[in-house]
């Protein structure tokens, strides 16, 4: 009988961990249960009561046991569970703030591609942090460019960047 509740329990959280995880594959973060902080509000959501349920429920069905070891084994299955989905989180938290932006002269000797030209400067595409970008340079001996022409960074004075 008791193997039989647990095996629900772990059915049903499974269940639902998968129905969420293929909604948040699928359409999106669509969540609203979690504040994707590091504080006890992540570990004390319905996705750690999900998580928590996953691990003490297959622990519980899968050992069959029914005494006090054996229920004290599977809450710390189950805080288990809840820790790694906490520290998870925390990762995902921390790589979503990581925005360490490049000083402009960082980006000397870096080849940008010519996108478009307004007047006296241009817009060129430049990969920075990782990403592709678009800056206002300059042209640094009056040079013509075209668009998808490819140049260098060259000079960075003022905060304004010259082109080669």
């Amino acid at each position: 009988m008791t193997s039989t509740i647990f095996l629900t329990v772990a059915i049903v959280a499974t269940a639902i961990f998968l129905i969420q995880f293929v909604v948040s594959i699928f359409f999106g973060d669509i969540d609203t249960d979690v504040d994707m902080d590091t504080d006890i509000g992540s570990v004390l959501s319905f996705k750690g009561l999900t998580h928590f349920c996953i691990g003490m429920g297959w622990y519980m069905y899968v050992s069959q046991g029914t005494d006090i070891m054996s229920y004290t084994a599977g809450i710390l299955v189950g805080l288990v569970f809840v820790l790694v989905l906490w520290y998870l989180y925390k990762k995902a938290w921390k790589l979503q703030k990581e925005n360490r932006p490049e000083r402009p002269e960082a980006l000397l000797g870096r080849e940008c591609t010519i996108y478009a030209r307004g007047g006296d400067c241009y817009v060129v595409q430049i990969a920075v942090n990782g990403a592709l970008r678009e800056m206002d340079v300059r042209s640094l001996e009056d040079r013509k460019y075209r668009t998808g022409d490819r140049a260098v960074i060259v000079k960075v004075e003022s905060g304004i960047m010259y082109i080669q």
